[in-house]
Protein backbone atom coordinates (compact mmCIF):
# COMPACT_ATOMS: atom_id res chain seq x y z
CA UNK A 1 0.00 0.00 0.00
CA UNK A 2 2.54 2.23 1.25
CA UNK A 3 4.27 1.71 -2.84
CA UNK A 4 1.73 2.25 -4.19
CA UNK A 5 0.70 5.80 -2.62
CA UNK A 6 4.37 6.85 -4.26
CA UNK A 7 3.05 7.09 -7.68
CA UNK A 8 4.51 6.16 -10.95
CA UNK A 9 8.29 4.56 -10.11
CA UNK A 10 10.51 5.40 -13.21
CA UNK A 11 8.57 8.96 -14.09
CA UNK A 12 10.92 12.75 -13.76
CA UNK A 13 9.03 15.01 -11.84
CA UNK A 14 7.04 17.98 -14.49
CA UNK A 15 10.22 20.83 -14.97
CA UNK A 16 10.00 23.82 -12.78
CA UNK A 17 8.15 26.78 -14.21
CA UNK A 18 9.76 29.96 -15.30
CA UNK A 19 9.64 32.47 -13.25
CA UNK A 20 7.40 35.04 -15.08
CA UNK A 21 6.61 38.16 -13.11
CA UNK A 22 5.35 40.59 -15.91
CA UNK A 23 6.82 43.93 -13.64
CA UNK A 24 3.71 45.86 -13.58
CA UNK A 25 -0.06 45.39 -12.32
CA UNK A 26 -2.96 47.24 -14.17
CA UNK A 27 -5.81 48.38 -12.63
CA UNK A 28 -8.84 50.46 -15.08
CA UNK A 29 -7.07 52.04 -17.34
CA UNK A 30 -3.95 52.57 -15.31
CA UNK A 31 -0.28 50.57 -15.01
CA UNK A 32 1.70 50.39 -12.25
CA UNK A 33 5.21 49.69 -13.38
CA UNK A 34 7.57 47.78 -10.80
CA UNK A 35 11.69 46.77 -10.13
CA UNK A 36 13.65 46.14 -7.59
CA UNK A 37 17.54 45.40 -8.48
CA UNK A 38 20.71 45.68 -6.72
CA UNK A 39 22.18 49.22 -6.77
CA UNK A 40 25.76 47.32 -7.53
CA UNK A 41 23.93 46.43 -10.89
CA UNK A 42 23.35 50.11 -11.73
CA UNK A 43 26.33 52.36 -13.59
CA UNK A 44 28.07 54.52 -11.20
CA UNK A 45 27.20 57.64 -13.51
CA UNK A 46 23.40 56.98 -13.13
CA UNK A 47 23.60 55.79 -9.31
CA UNK A 48 25.78 59.12 -8.86
CA UNK A 49 23.35 60.94 -10.49
CA UNK A 50 20.52 60.19 -8.09
CA UNK A 51 22.57 60.09 -5.00
CA UNK A 52 22.68 56.33 -4.79
CA UNK A 53 25.75 54.38 -3.04
CA UNK A 54 26.48 51.58 -4.52
CA UNK A 55 26.57 48.54 -2.18
CA UNK A 56 26.44 44.76 -2.07
CA UNK A 57 23.41 44.71 0.63
CA UNK A 58 21.23 47.47 -0.97
CA UNK A 59 18.80 47.43 -3.70
CA UNK A 60 16.64 49.96 -5.50
CA UNK A 61 13.16 50.01 -6.05
CA UNK A 62 11.51 52.14 -8.64
CA UNK A 63 7.75 52.57 -9.72
CA UNK A 64 5.75 54.31 -11.83
CA UNK A 65 2.28 54.96 -12.59
CA UNK A 66 1.30 55.56 -16.19
CA UNK A 67 -2.14 55.02 -17.97
CA UNK A 68 -2.70 51.95 -20.19
CA UNK A 69 -2.96 54.45 -23.14
CA UNK A 70 0.56 55.82 -22.53
CA UNK A 71 -0.66 58.53 -21.03
CA UNK A 72 1.04 60.36 -18.06
CA UNK A 73 -0.72 59.61 -14.68
CA UNK A 74 0.06 60.98 -10.90
CA UNK A 75 -0.50 58.52 -8.16
CA UNK A 76 -1.52 59.61 -4.64
CA UNK A 77 -1.24 57.61 -1.62
CA UNK A 78 1.52 55.87 -2.97
CA UNK A 79 3.23 53.38 0.07
CA UNK A 80 5.40 50.49 -0.34
CA UNK A 81 6.69 48.64 2.25
CA UNK A 82 9.33 45.76 2.84
CA UNK A 83 8.16 42.52 4.05
CA UNK A 84 10.10 39.92 5.77
CA UNK A 85 10.06 35.94 5.82
CA UNK A 86 9.03 36.25 9.22
CA UNK A 87 5.59 39.08 8.45
CA UNK A 88 7.73 41.91 10.02
CA UNK A 89 6.67 45.31 7.40
CA UNK A 90 9.05 47.74 6.73
CA UNK A 91 8.13 50.60 5.42
CA UNK A 92 9.90 52.13 2.81
CA UNK A 93 11.02 55.75 1.93
CA UNK A 94 9.81 56.92 -1.64
CA UNK A 95 11.35 59.62 -3.16
CA UNK A 96 10.06 61.12 -6.23
CA UNK A 97 11.65 62.06 -9.10
CA UNK A 98 10.23 63.86 -11.99
CA UNK A 99 11.68 63.35 -15.43
CA UNK A 100 10.68 63.78 -18.92
CA UNK A 101 8.46 60.43 -18.89
CA UNK A 102 7.06 61.97 -15.90
CA UNK A 103 6.85 60.87 -11.90
CA UNK A 104 8.90 57.86 -10.32
CA UNK A 105 9.68 57.07 -7.51
CA UNK A 106 12.64 55.40 -5.71
CA UNK A 107 13.58 53.42 -2.43
CA UNK A 108 15.72 51.70 -0.94
CA UNK A 109 15.42 47.98 0.30
CA UNK A 110 18.02 46.11 2.18
CA UNK A 111 18.94 42.82 0.84
CA UNK A 112 20.83 39.70 1.84
CA UNK A 113 22.09 36.88 0.04
CA UNK A 114 19.69 34.34 -1.00
CA UNK A 115 17.40 35.39 1.25
CA UNK A 116 13.69 36.42 0.00
CA UNK A 117 12.10 39.76 0.11
CA UNK A 118 9.05 40.95 -0.21
CA UNK A 119 7.74 43.87 -1.27
CA UNK A 120 4.23 45.42 -1.42
CA UNK A 121 2.74 48.11 -3.17
CA UNK A 122 -0.06 50.57 -2.85
CA UNK A 123 -1.25 53.50 -4.87
CA UNK A 124 -4.39 55.56 -6.04
CA UNK A 125 -4.55 56.57 -9.53
CA UNK A 126 -5.88 60.03 -9.91
CA UNK A 127 -9.06 61.55 -9.74
CA UNK A 128 -10.47 58.93 -7.73
CA UNK A 129 -9.03 56.37 -9.88
CA UNK A 130 -8.89 52.79 -8.92
CA UNK A 131 -6.63 51.68 -5.88
CA UNK A 132 -3.82 49.79 -7.47
CA UNK A 133 -1.91 47.25 -5.47
CA UNK A 134 1.20 45.01 -6.48
CA UNK A 135 2.75 42.25 -4.43
CA UNK A 136 6.23 40.54 -5.77
CA UNK A 137 8.93 38.45 -4.12
CA UNK A 138 12.75 38.54 -5.35
CA UNK A 139 15.61 36.50 -3.94
CA UNK A 140 19.32 38.16 -4.81
CA UNK A 141 22.30 35.72 -5.70
CA UNK A 142 25.04 38.28 -4.12
CA UNK A 143 28.07 36.09 -4.59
Amino acid sequence: LLLAACGAGDSPPPPAQTYADRGYVDAGDYRLHYAVNPTTDLPSEIAGSYGIVRRRNLALLTIALGARDGRLAEATGLEAAAVALTGLRQPLALARHDTVTGPTWLAMVGIRDREAVTIEIRARAPAAGPEIKARFTRTFHLE
